[in-house]
């Protein structure tokens, strides 16, 4: 069907569909032609809507982008934060899952490109770095802190600011894994031996935050 018969409002009974085509369209965009050189009117062709839709959600690229980039990771955040089985894990049995989450959609193919692009054009649109940012605190960061937060508040954990030590925990399991993005190859990312890097990290977290009895010292 010609994209100017498919133009306009999605249908009824058609929302969900309509933006996981929106999104899988501005996904392929961003991918082929790099943040500068993509446009909205680009992403409504790709996807068979009209400007007016997409603008009805997003203010502009920028928002359009940092929204396709928290839909890469809110769904595996929201699985890893939906049970209160995390609560009742040992504290390293529950930081390696959500260490695991958090490598694992950052190796996903299409977020190191998204990734790429980002740290690229962040000095060019620092609004879309601010993006990014604020989506990596409010679907990453402030969940972990949450959960630092209720450790603490049982004994199990000592952390007196949890809002802190979040995002230091987050850079701690990112770090081997994005400096292999930047400078690695995607092949080498991809293989990366996250487990033996978590469990460092891990270790090296909980040396500082678990309560000193007898055997911590």
């Amino acid at each position: 069907m010609p994209a100017s018969k498919r133009l306009g409002r999605p249908r009824r009974g058609t929302e969900s569909a309509r933006s996981d085509a929106l999104f899988a369209a501005a996904t392929h965009v961003f991918l082929r032609d790099g943040y500068g050189a993509a446009s909205i009117d680009k992403v409504a062709h790709e996807a068979g809507v009209s400007t007016r839709t997409i603008y009805e959600r997003f203010k502009n690229k920028a928002d359009l982008l940092g929204a396709v980039i928290s839909r890469l990771v809110e769904r595996d955040m929201a699985q890893a934060f939906a049970t209160d089985d995390l609560d009742r894990l040992d504290p390293r049995d529950a930081l390696m899952t959500i260490g695991r989450v958090l490598t694992g959609r950052a190796r996903d193919f299409d977020a190191m490109a998204l990734f790429r692009i980002v740290v690229t054009e962040s000095q060019r649109f620092p609004a879309l770095a601010a993006l990014m940012r604020t989506g990596i605190q409010t679907q990453i960061e402030a969940p972990i802190a949450e959960y630092f937060r209720g450790q603490a508040a049982r004994g199990v954990l000592v952390i007196s600011d949890a809002e802190r030590a979040a995002p230091l925990f987050v850079q701690m399991v990112y770090a081997r894994v994005h400096e292999c993005i930047l400078f690695g190859s995607t092949e080498e990312t991809v293989n990366l031996d996250c487990d033996s890097h978590l469990r460092l990290v891990i270790d090296i977290f909980l040396r500082g935050t678990l309560p000193r009895g007898p055997t911590n010292r």
